[in-house]
C-alpha cells in the first residue's frame, strides 16, 4: 500500500484494438481507460460521452460501464481501489468525477501524462516486482492529476459544463491533423478569439493554442518512433506544412530535435 491512495490491482495494455469483447462491464473495483490514440464512446450509469487520445474515462464501483469502439483503440487499463481515509474520501472522488468532468479527465499537463504512458508501455514488458512498483507510482501520478485539476475546479467554483468550450475542443479535435487557425474555430462558434482563449482555458485549464500543439505532438511523438517517416512526412501528417517548422516547435515542446527524440526513444522500445 505504502504512500499511495490508490493500488492496482490489474493492468493490461490494448494497442489498435477494433472492438471490445465485452460491450458492457460492472466492476466491484475502479476501472481506469487511458486512451493514446483511437476513440470511443461510453455511457457510465447516466453520462454518456466520447473519449479520444490524452483523455482518462474512470468508472467507480458498481457502475454499469457500457464502451464502443469508434476508431481502432490503443489504451492502457487498469483496475484499482481506493484507500479510504474513512473521512469520504471514495466518495468525494466519485462526486467530484461525476460533477466536473462526466467521468472522463482531460488532464492539462499532457506531455506528463503522455510521458506516464510512455514509460508504462516500457514497464509493462518486464513483470517484476520492481517494475510493479513503478507501475504503481505512474497510475498514482495519473489519478494525482485528476485530483489536483479537481481539487482546483471545485474550489474556484470552476464547473466544467460550457457547451461551447466542449464543441470548441471538438472542433480542434477533428482538426489538428490539417492546417487550422484559432480564429477559424472562433468564428465557427461565433465568439472573439480572444473570449475563446480564456473560457477554454477556464473549463480545460490550457489554453487551445496549447491542446492543438500538445495533440499534434504526442502525433508526433508516437510516429517518429513507430516509424520511418522523413521529417517532412510526420510534419504534413501533424498538420504542419514542413518539416524546419516542425522541428522547432517539437524542439520547443520536448526539450530535444525530432532526431534526437527519435534516436534515443526507437533504441529504449528495441
Amino acid at each position: 500500500m505504502g504512500a499511495y491512495p490508490i493500488t492496482v490491482v490489474y493492468q493490461d495494455y490494448w494497442k489498435e484494438k477494433p472492438r471490445f469483447i465485452k460491450a458492457k462491464a460492472n466492476e466491484p473495483r475502479w476501472l481506469m481507460f487511458a486512451v493514446e490514440e483511437g476513440r470511443f464512446s461510453y455511457r457510465i450509469d447516466d453520462v454518456s460521452g466520447e473519449a479520444v487520445p490524452g483523455d482518462i474515462v474512470l468508472c467507480p464501483p458498481g457502475l454499469e460501464f457500457q464502451r464502443e469502439v469508434i476508431e481502432p483503440l490503443t489504451f492502457h487499463y487498469f483496475i484499482f481501489y481506493i484507500h479510504d481515509t474513512g473521512e469520504g474520501a471514495e466518495t468525494r472522488s466519485i462526486d467530484l468525477l461525476r460533477s466536473l468532468f462526466s467521468f472522463k479527465y482531460t488532464s492539462s499537463e499532457q506531455e506528463r501524462l503522455f510521458n506516464n504512458y510512455r514509460l508504462l508501455n516500457r514497464l509493462i514488458r518486464t513483470q517484476n516486482p520492481q517494475s510493479k512498483r513503478w507501475v504503481q507510482h505512474f497510475v498514482n501520478d495519473m489519478w494525482a492529476l485528476f485530483h489536483m485539476d479537481a481539487e482546483q475546479l471545485a474550489t474556484q467554483d470552476r464547473l466544467a459544463d460550457d457547451r461551447l468550450m466542449k464543441e470548441a475542443r471538438a472542433l480542434i479535435d477533428q482538426h489538428a491533423f490539417r492546417e487550422v487557425r484559432l480564429q477559424d474555430i472562433a468564428g465557427l462558434l461565433h465568439i472573439h478569439p480572444v473570449q475563446l482563449s480564456r473560457r477554454f482555458q477556464h473549463v480545460f485549464g490550457i489554453s487551445p493554442s496549447r491542446y492543438l500543439i500538445a495533440i499534434r505532438m504526442e502525433k508526433a511523438k508516437t510516429l517518429l518512433v513507430q516509424t520511418e517517416y522523413t521529417l517532412d512526412h510526420v510534419a504534413k501528417l501533424c498538420g504542419y506544412e514542413n518539416g524546419f517548422y516542425f522541428s522547432r516547435v517539437f524542439t520547443h515542446y520536448s526539450k530535444m530535435n525530432p532526431s534526437q527524440y527519435r534516436k534515443m526513444y526507437s533504441l529504449a522500445t528495441l
